[in-house]
């Protein structure tokens, strides 16, 4: 395609908006070329989606003969940062990613050096893309990475969610080396300096020793299991960590019983007469040998080739044996990630509970390590303390759930949250006026007609006393996940609720979601919320409570699970007891009416949260659980070794049901107070 007669329309368009229109979304190509005489020149492909719509080129700026080609190409980037940003603005398009060729004398330039490419994802909300083609001209090279780079990208509207893509041996591919959002810098800075210089000893020390580990979970998409997932190993890999994630083939029928049989009634909120059959339990067994034969025992395969698996979650435990059996060297870790009701095991022995729990501790029981959410109440019983430590659950602060957001982004992401709702038929935001928000998927246990009611209660208790503009809507949002069927039944449950007369007068002020699986939709929808509601039944440690707190968010919530570790009562939230909609409902009208204790705890908030609840100090918990489990230990005493051997764990720094951070900062003598912002880079 011939270029355009001129250069990139950097000058405002001329054209008019409606206030409720969606900007048009564009993926950029660009290619930076340097001419002998120290010129810079750029090429820039336009393409919508469906094919290449525009082509431009210039010159960016004449070099200093003295400075090195690598220098020169940083510099010329920094610029043609500036015109596409330019370019973006002047037509108001939502630039969706960015996709170039980086390539000197033969060699891939270190992205690393090229800061721009990672501006872009924090300034434009633009993917950065680095593709590899085999044009020779600068104009082919642009089109061409931005023709690969769409392809990565999912139809699902608004059009910027990468693909989950899932290779072969269902290996979870995460874009590591195509996709490049942030640099290590980027997070070396959001912890200490003690906390940056001790995760690299750890780092070091893993692939001084040459390990792989391997994690196994049953989808790669929603839940907070995926979302920690592709935080970690995006930072392992830029890391040089040699880590990979497997899941496991989806099989609908099995996904009912993982849900409904194990999650709802391991957490005590099931209906009672819901059990585990021996049919669901044969059909658990028939899928998880499935998965590890056809999959994964290969002699390549990750069982055989791995020096530590993680287990993630309870749909997985089935291939436990599999790993004993094959690769008896390997290292086993279980990790609970729900709120396991022990005192049902004990207390109900017959009970479904105990149940459900007899029938995955026999393969639980195989793993070397149990690991579990840092309330000791989530342990049964029958699990020894010995071979027990406990690991919060984290977000990632760079990732699109929690990065700063620009004014023109929150616009744009309120105007796709309500296309979505449009397209929905639900009521649409009005984003002039206060809201209170939950973000949870839409599952029994997460409380949802707790948080109707509640609002029912506020409503009441405004009438007549705040004017229309001060009077909050109530916004219930979420992803969906692939192994989760309880998503439609609990959403038209909402649905029904709010249809209902007790809620007519007020039913135009709900807007209850089901969001597409867009990260930055989130981030927007709580970044500005009034005060976030979690009114969970049944919790293990809610990474929504910390992303809320982290953006200054006030959190009301009820103290069930991990929640009360995560909010300071009355200091940046308020927790109720489980099932007090009118307690709720009054701390709601108190932050309503004194803005200015919600300013306070909004202060407090991000003062309050640590860097436990983060990315790196995380990574620092599973390397040090990694190096402790591969010391040098007796093979035939590891051999038929089960949770119930205490000796696995003999000479580590590791069990006691004590936090791994508390072993690593006794181990490394680490005394930074995280929780000071002074301590923060």
């Amino acid at each position: 395609m011939p270029p355009n007669d001129t250069r990139v329309p950097i000058r405002r368009t001329s054209r008019r908006f409606s206030i409720s229109h969606v900007p048009l979304a564009v993926y950029l190509g660009i290619d930076i070329e340097i001419r002998e005489d120290r010129r810079s020149y750029y090429s820039l492909s336009v393409h919508d989606g469906m094919y290449c719509t525009d082509y431009y080129a210039g010159e960016l700026k004449r070099h200093d003969s003295s400075r090195s080609t690598k220098e020169v190409i940083v510099e010329a980037f920094a610029k043609l940062h500036g015109i596409v940003e330019l370019y973006a603005m002047a037509q108001n398009y939502k630039v969706q990613l960015v996709a170039c060729f980086l390539k000197e004398q033969g060699e891939f330039i270190d992205i690393e050096e090229i800061s721009t490419m990672s501006d872009y994802w924090r300034e434009l909300d633009a993917i950065p893309f680095r593709v590899e083609t085999h044009a020779e001209s600068s104009d082919e090279r642009a089109s061409a990475a931005v023709r690969k780079a769409v392809m990565w990208l999912s139809p699902k509207y608004p059009g910027n969610l990468p693909r989950i893509s899932v290779g072969y041996r269902h290996e979870v591919f995460d874009f590591s080396q195509i996709i490049h959002m942030v640099k290590l810098i980027d997070y070396e800075e959001t912890v200490c300096e003690e906390t940056w210089a001790l995760f690299q000893k750890l780092a070091k020390t893993f692939k001084e020793k040459n390990l792989r580990v391997a994690f196994f979970n049953s989808t790669p998409q929603g839940g907070g299991v995926a979302l920690m997932r592709h935080a970690l190993l995006r930072f392992f890999h830029l890391n040089g960590i040699d880590s990979h994630w497997f899941v496991a083939r989806p099989k609908p029928e099995v996904f009912d019983i993982t849900k409904r049989k194990f999650h709802n009634v391991l957490q005590g909120v099931a209906d009672p007469h819901i059990r585990l059959t021996k049919e669901d339990e044969q059909a658990f067994i028939d899928w998880s040998n499935e998965n590890a034969q056809r999959f994964w025992l290969d002699d390549k395969g990750p069982i055989k080739n791995s020096d530590v698996i993680v287990i993630d979650d309870p749909q997985l435990c089935g291939i436990i044996p599999h790993i004993r059996k094959h690769a008896p060297k390997t290292k086993i870790i279980f990790r609970s990630h729900i709120e396991i009701r022990a005192d049902l095991i004990k207390n109900e022995p017959e009970g479904s509970t105990a149940n459900t729990w007899n029938f995955i501790w026999q393969f639980i029981k195989q793993a070397d390590l149990f690991v579990a959410h840092p309330i000791k109440g989530f342990v049964p019983d029958v699990v020894p303390s010995c071979n027990t430590v406990l690991l919060p659950a984290t977000t990632d602060l760079l990732d699109g759930l929690n990065k700063p957001l620009t004014d023109w982004c929150i616009t744009y992401y309120r105007s796709v949250f309500n296309r979505v709702c449009i397209d929905l038929g639900v009521n649409e935001v009005d984003w002039l006026r206060p809201y209170i928000v939950q973000v949870a998927r839409f599952d029994p246990s997460k409380g949802i007609p707790d948080v109707l009611e509640a609002y029912r209660l506020l409503r009441l208790q405004m009438d007549g006393e705040f004017e229309d503009a001060r009077i909050p809507q109530l916004i219930i949002c979420g992803h969906g996940s692939i192994d989760d069927p309880d998503g439609t039944v609990i959403f038209e449950q909402a649905q029904s609720i709010i249809e209902s007369s007790k809620f007519a007068s007020i039913a135009k002020d709900i807007i209850a979601v089901r969001l597409p699986p867009s990260d930055q939709l989130l981030n927007m929808v709580l970044r500005g919320a009034y005060v976030a509601l979690q009114l969970s039944h049944r919790e293990g440690f809610e990474v929504k409570v910390t992303e809320a707190l982290e953006k200054g968010v006030p959190v009301v919530a009820y103290a069930a699970g991990g929640i009360p570790l995560q909010i300071k009562n009355e200091k940046d939230g308020f927790l109720l007891p489980i099932g007090d909609v009118k307690g709720v409902s009054d701390v709601l009208y108190r932050l309503f009416k004194d803005p200015d204790l919600r300013a306070t705890m909004s202060d407090n908030a991000q003062k309050c949260v640590t860097e436990e609840f983060f990315t790196v100090w995380n990574a620092m918990s599973w390397l040090h659980m990694f190096l402790e489990l591969t010391q040098n230990q007796d093979f035939s005493d590891h051999q038929d070794a089960d949770l119930d051997d205490c000796k696995t764990l003999n000479n580590t720094k590791l069990g006691d049901q004590m936090k791994v951070s508390d072993h690593w900062k006794e181990k490394y003598h680490y005394k930074a107070d995280v929780g000071r912002q002074s301590d923060r880079k």
